[in-house]
């Protein structure tokens, strides 16, 4: 399981190098207006993606026998209806853009809607190729599809583009995906028995709770964007969107991939699942924890340089969400799991109740206080939604609170020495006339480096025996 997961995590950051790199180009060559127009459009677009794909990725995972017939239906059922959604996206573009992205591109919007037929065309080569444990594979394919639409994206805009830049890397994602799974996954197309395992499904009527599941987690995701464009303008929204999109690289960029593999693993070989949950939370945790202080800390002097001083106002809501995304990479190794063990059912409920919670707070706290609002509304909500997965989520994952716990010790004991030493360092600093706001990141790195020792001792040297 960690070389799969090294792999899906290495190609993975590997190609969002390339990625955030270029997205650091296009924010000081693009304004807000265009991120606000391509989060709404994609927003749309990640949302249909839930109706097109309808479950079947994770129920052709979690199923125990499958024909080339099953396959053929779920292919028909993923290309007609994506698409029927695609012509009511471009239709109904003009409309979405007054309404929740005032001043942006109606016309770029209307574009976005061809990435639905686009992904219907890899939905069942990618299931196959994740039920096959083929995990450096589908990184391959990953990585190319992520670096070669960062490429185009630059050269788009560097030639004077505009928001048509951030279009053609969607779209570029998109169809390199398409081409290439099937290719890469033509053995088991032919041949899907040679995936498939002894035994009963365990998840009966799966594909219908792994949809629901999808849609609120989408739609979940996209809320903010919906909410604070629905108030003020696209301008606003590509703020928000921007800091979202950084401060939720560790659960969208890196645990995602391992909770990839988590999930083939868990419906394949459920034995160990307590086992692979327990390690994959304290991998997760030593790996952001320690390093989400300098990056709260640095946040304020780092983002307007690197981007641009147009960018200032997103430094807040970075910070808040940041908090959000690292919780959420540790907490998503336990709901993968619960995804391949047979309680997607739990998932799906726990995930429709974390939508409606986000909502209110949402439209209580963003009129109050702008993209400042939307940032503390989903630290609230991810507060309680990680207490249900620690408790009843970790027992349904075969652990246990208590044994959770004893993983995070190892990230806790060096948090305390980052915090001392830092705090130390901090006082040092300004006590010897550097400002405050210029002395805090570099105190935040000295702590981070004096706790690499504690958590190489209680951490890492055990799982390296």
């Amino acid at each position: 399981m960690l070389r799969a997961a090294g792999w899906m995590t290495g190609s993975h950051l590997l190609a969002q190098t390339f990625a955030y790199g270029s997205l650091i180009l296009l924010a000081r060559w693009l304004t807000p207006t265009s991120f606000g127009t391509l989060a709404v459009g994609t927003a749309i677009v990640y949302v249909a993606v839930l109706f097109v794909d309808h479950g079947t990725l994770g129920g052709l995972i979690v199923r125990q026998s499958l024909t080339r017939t099953d396959l053929l239906r779920a292919f028909r059922r993923c290309l007609l209806t994506a698409c029927a959604l695609a012509a009511a996206m471009a239709t109904t573009a003009g409309i979405v853009v007054t309404h929740f992205a005032s001043g942006g591109d109606a016309a770029a919007v209307a574009a976005l809607a061809l990435c639905l037929p686009l992904h219907a065309l890899s939905v069942v080569p990618t299931a196959l190729l994740q039920k096959a444990m083929r995990f450096r594979t589908l990184a391959g394919l990953n990585a190319a599809a992520n670096t070669g639409s960062a490429m185009i994206a630059v050269l788009l805009a560097a030639g004077g583009a505009g928001v048509w830049a951030l279009v053609a890397r969607q779209l570029v994602l998109f169809a390199v995906l398409a081409a290439a799974t099937p290719v890469w996954g033509r053995r088991e197309l032919r041949d899907p028995t040679s995936v498939c395992s002894p035994g009963r499904d365990r998840t009966p009527g799966g594909e219908r709770w792994f949809f629901l599941f999808g849609v609120a987690l989408m739609v979940t995701a996209n809320l903010d964007f919906l909410t604070i464009g629905a108030t003020s303008d696209a301008h606003l929204v590509g703020l928000y969107a921007l800091a979202f999109t950084i401060a939720m690289a560790p659960s969208t960029h890196i645990s995602e991939q391992v909770g990839r593999v988590l999930f083939a693993a868990a419906a394949l070989q459920p034995d160990n699942n307590r086992q692979r949950t327990e390690l994959s939370v304290r991998l997760m945790s030593m790996l952001f924890v320690p390093l989400l202080p300098v990056a709260v800390l640095a946040a304020p002097m780092v983002l307007p340089a690197v981007l641009g001083a147009q960018w200032e106002p997103m430094v807040v809501p970075f910070q808040v969400l940041l908090i959000v995304g690292v919780g959420h990479a540790v907490v998503n190794c336990i709901g993968e799991t619960l995804s391949g063990n047979g309680h997607i059912a739990f998932r799906a409920k726990v995930m429709m109740i974390r939508c409606a919670a986000t909502l209110l707070l949402l439209l209580v706290l963003v009129p109050a206080d702008g993209i400042r609002g939307a940032a503390f509304a989903q630290l609230l909500v991810f507060l309680a939604y990680a207490g249900v997965y620690v408790g009843a989520g970790a027992r349904r994952a075969g652990t246990s609170p208590r044994a959770l716990a004893a993983q995070l010790r190892p990230v806790a004991a060096a948090l305390l020495v980052q915090v001392g030493v830092g705090t130390a360092a901090w006082l040092m600093l300004t006590g010897t006339g550097v400002a405050s706001s210029a002395a805090a990141p570099w105190a935040a790195i000295i702590g981070l480096i004096s706790c690499l020792p504690v958590l190489y001792r209680l951490g890492l040297r055990g799982l390296l025996r």
